[in-house]
């Protein structure tokens, strides 16, 4: 997915979860990245694409929310990607909580919102910086004007 299909701001943590397969056994994982819609988690050689899954993450209290995932896309040998899906506003402020709780537990003072959107960097125009032909093309007029006694 590209930073401008994002919905939700993404957080590099490393938040550990349960995750079931589809056979029930519990597996131990990794979160890398997390946002209210979805995460990156470690890569399972059994897993596939658009594959149902449930995810338990902790909170900050101790407690389990429990989280229904589908996997989008995988990086091979890298991570795999899930949306969280049939989830309520209220699960979504816990797993804000969960994001809010790990950013001061990594000793990072900033207060951010996991429900604003990220910046849409592929729309904004880009402001043209002047090059360094177009400094020494100022540089050329100048001195051919010097040159030339125009000034």
């Amino acid at each position: 997915m590209s930073i401008s299909q994002r919905q939700h701001i993404r957080f590099s943590l490393d938040l550990p979860a349960i995750r079931y397969t589809k056979f029930g056994e519990k597996m131990d994982v990794l979160l890398h990245q997390i946002s209210v819609g979805g995460c990156l988690l470690e890569w399972d050689d059994n897993i596939l694409t658009g594959e149902v899954f449930r995810l338990e993450i902790q909170l900050p209290n101790k407690n389990w929310l429990p989280l229904m995932c589908k996997v989008l896309y995988k990086f091979e040998d890298n991570g795999i990607g899930a949306k969280f899906i049939e989830i309520s506003k209220f699960e979504q402020d816990l797993l804000g909580s969960v994001i809010s709780h790990s950013l001061s537990q990594a000793g990072l003072p900033v207060q951010v919102d996991p429900f604003s959107q990220p910046p849409k960097f592929a729309d904004e125009p880009r402001k043209k910086e002047p090059s360094i032909t177009d400094s020494r093309k100022q540089q050329d007029e100048l001195l051919e004007k010097i040159m030339s006694s125009e000034i």
